[in-house]
């Protein structure tokens, strides 16, 4: 499989450089949860950001953090959950540490000053642990709590900054957010946060910025990649016209399906149910569920009924979703929501232990980004934001530990290839849309790659280029990956057993 790179181009124009020993890539709870601690145990952390500190999918996440708080729950329960949702594909090991090590994540937060609440319940889980804020607002609290605390510690922040490719000592950097002052950063350690690839998708809860960056630049890397044909679709996506004026972007709000926990329902125009009592399940179940629905129907988009929920539960538990409907001219007290499955969240990506160690020595990945295989076929709703701060402690304190060791990030020699003309990006995400969405098919999959083939070339570098050339990197390893899979499990889905 040929990538395209970037090391070529940026290698002959690097025009500053910077050292650091530990360099985060991202700024979300994996990456700011990973420089806190290292620089808490005296590390000189370098925390690179593609936006601002406020950016990526942290913020916007809605349900909750997975954890054992209530005496009738327990870590054996938790984990059971966790296993069925991953559809027999979970690693025990990885499940085990992920849910002994939750309580302690929450209580940490407590103490940097987050405000939380117990006990919601959500799809797939067997009790209410799911520990929220703001009703439906966890991670903007969490982002909140954990950027302070960055920006009170000794972390040196780089905003507008985009790693392009590994280099032997250290990585490759963009600076701006047009044509990229292009510099070396030398480091003992790289550490990749940059979350998912929603944006690989026509619909996607992901923001603009959520490109596949990280994964892209680890697979270029030559590091181990794994389950990436695993693209979890949040079944409840708040549905738009195509070309709808008032959106930019393919980023539509996801409405959280704790609100299904709370009373809602998938419904049909004329309000009858279509999920048979199903609306609780695993995501990978409603969505292929809702999708089969219709198709069946011949129509683009269903609708969730959280007028049993009333007015005063909507407004004071779920006030985000609230707030997105009522922008979109819809009452959820009174009318039903217009919803439709859409790319949310990367159940594979780069190979890493709990501890965020991947195939490449000096190459680390937390969050999203890494496959640690806490979630199998499909994740189970509010594992992700816990699991990124579990491994983010944990990464953290390995790096902060004596005799620290510096390791030599290498990569293999660039291409020679062009990066992604960024006028691919809207055919390159109907296409994922219509290929590999929530089900597939080999001939589907085999169009996809052609197109990828084609797709035209660019030399420039700029932040457009590189989140295509990222976008298309991801593409690519999600169809062929859908490819070598012959079973339908969890998130992978033919189409004759949809």
């Amino acid at each position: 499989m040929s990538f395209r790179r970037f090391a070529h181009v940026a290698g002959a124009q690097t025009r500053w450089s910077r050292g650091a020993e530990v360099v985060v890539v991202g700024s979300g709870a994996g990456g700011l949860t990973t420089a806190l601690t290292a620089a808490a145990r005296g590390r000189r952390v370098l925390l690179l950001t593609k936006e601002s500190l406020g950016g990526g999918s942290t913020p916007l996440a809605q349900g909750g953090m997975a954890a054992v708080t209530g005496h009738r729950d327990s870590f054996e329960l938790h984990a059971a959950d966790t296993m069925a949702a991953g559809a027999g594909l979970c690693d025990p090991s990885a499940v085990r540490e992920l849910v002994s090590s939750a309580p302690l994540v929450i209580t940490w937060l407590s103490s940097l000053g987050a405000r939380l609440g117990y006990g919601h319940m959500e799809g797939g889980h067997s009790r209410r642990r799911i520990v929220h804020a703001g009703g439906d607002a966890v991670g903007a609290e969490v982002h909140r709590v954990l950027s302070a605390a960055v920006r009170d510690s000794s972390v040196t922040v780089l905003e507008h900054a985009v790693a392009l490719d590994l280099v032997p000592g250290g990585l490759l950097v963009g600076l701006g957010s047009g044509v990229l002052d292009a510099g070396l950063v030398r480091a003992g350690a790289v550490v990749l946060a940059t979350g998912g690839f929603g944006q690989a998708y026509a619909t996607t809860t992901n923001p603009r910025g959520v490109t596949g960056d990280g994964l892209a630049l680890a697979a270029r890397a030559g590091a181990a990649v794994r389950d990436v044909e695993f693209v979890q679709f949040h079944p409840t996506v708040l549905w738009s016209p195509p070309g709808n004026g008032s959106l930019s972007t393919n980023t539509r709000p996801l409405i959280t399906e704790a609100l299904r926990g709370a009373g809602a329902r998938v419904v049909d125009a004329s309000g009858r149910p279509v999920l048979g009592g199903r609306d609780l399940a695993p995501r990978d179940v409603v969505a292929a569920a809702m999708h089969a629905a219709m198709v069946s129907s011949g129509v683009d988009h269903l609708y969730l009924d959280a007028t049993p929920v009333g007015r005063e539960v909507l407004e004071s538990s779920f006030p985000t979703v609230t707030a997105a409907c009522r922008a979109r001219g819809v009452e959820p007290s009174r009318d039903l929501i217009p919803v439709a499955p859409g790319a949310h969240y990367a159940c594979g990506g780069v190979v890493a232990d709990m501890a965020g160690r991947t195939s490449l020595p000096g190459l680390y990945a937390v969050g999203e980004v890494a496959c640690t295989g806490v979630h199998g076929a499909n994740r189970l709703a509010s594992n992700s934001l816990t699991e990124a701060m579990v491994m983010g402690r944990r990464l953290g304190a390995r790096l902060g530990a004596s005799p620290w060791r510096t390791f030599p990030v290498s990569s293999p020699g660039p291409s020679g290839l062009t990066g992604v003309d960024p006028g691919a990006r809207a055919g390159l995400a109907a296409a994922m849309s219509r290929y590999a969405g929530v089900t597939r098919d080999r001939d589907g999959l085999a169009t996809l790659l052609g197109f990828l083939d084609r797709v035209p070339g660019s030399d420039v570098l700029d932040l457009a280029t590189v989140e295509a050339t990222s976008l298309h990197t991801v593409s690519l390893l999600v169809a062929s990956a859908a490819l070598e899979r012959s079973d339908s499990l969890g998130c992978h889905r033919w189409k004759e057993a949809a």
